[in-house]
């Protein structure tokens, strides 16, 4: 997976994120994923190994990405 810029997400980046997105805790009662969760839960795991620009900018690419598979489009 690629940002915008065309470098690539590191492969813990993207494990961090489908973690996330799994646990229970970030899934709301009417089955939506809580991104503000996600979001900080990635950087509570990845922030110190990468700045947090680079963090948001893996989190905005994987939720499009994930948004678009589940739904045909971004949000």
């Amino acid at each position: 997976m690629l940002l915008p810029n065309g470098s690539a997400i590191h492969n813990d980046v993207i494990d961090c994120f489908n973690k996330a997105i799994d646990n229970p805790e970030n899934i709301q009662a009417d089955g939506s994923i809580n991104w503000n969760f996600v979001e900080s839960d990635m950087y509570m795991e990845l922030n110190m190994y990468y700045d947090g620009e680079y963090i948001t900018a893996c989190f905005d690419a994987c939720a499009d990405e994930y948004e678009w598979l589940m739904t045909g489009k971004v949000a």
